[in-house]
């Protein structure tokens, strides 16, 4: 029941960020088309997120370090592409700078529902088992 409660909190979170986008980048935006997005996104992240699962194994010592190498730039990434989609739908370019910036704060957004994942509730890290 925990693991679905997490993937509801990404959901809900991905969702208001995207809705956060959609408002910022493009002057649009509806609760439909952001929750669009934010399945869009949480796709995104399983796809990663199996992969890391199947392809890292992270050191015992120290969590925290690898935690931000592989989640950063891979949250970068994951984002990025949903920017992407976000300019392929709009009939202008969206202004990069700003784009960037809602990528960076989509890294946190996507950090701070991790707290809701099983090993975040237990106060650990959840590298590979969590949706990026």
């Amino acid at each position: 029941m925990i693991y679905l409660l997490y993937v509801v909190v990404k959901l809900l979170a991905y969702s208001a960020w995207c809705w956060v986008g959609l408002r910022w980048l493009r002057n649009v935006g509806s609760i439909g088309a952001a929750s669009g997005y934010g399945i869009l996104r949480l796709c995104v992240g399983i796809v990663f997120g199996v992969v890391i699962f199947f392809s890292y194994q992270p050191p015992a010592n120290n969590l925290l370090t690898p935690y931000v190498e592989i989640y950063v730039p891979i949250r970068l990434l994951e984002w990025l592409i949903i920017a992407g989609v976000f300019a392929m739908k709009s009939a202008t370019s969206l202004p990069r700078g700003k784009a960037l910036l809602w990528c960076l704060g989509g890294i946190l957004v996507s950090f701070a529902a991790d707290l809701a994942s099983p090993e975040g509730v237990a106060g650990h890290f959840c590298i590979g088992r969590c949706l990026c």
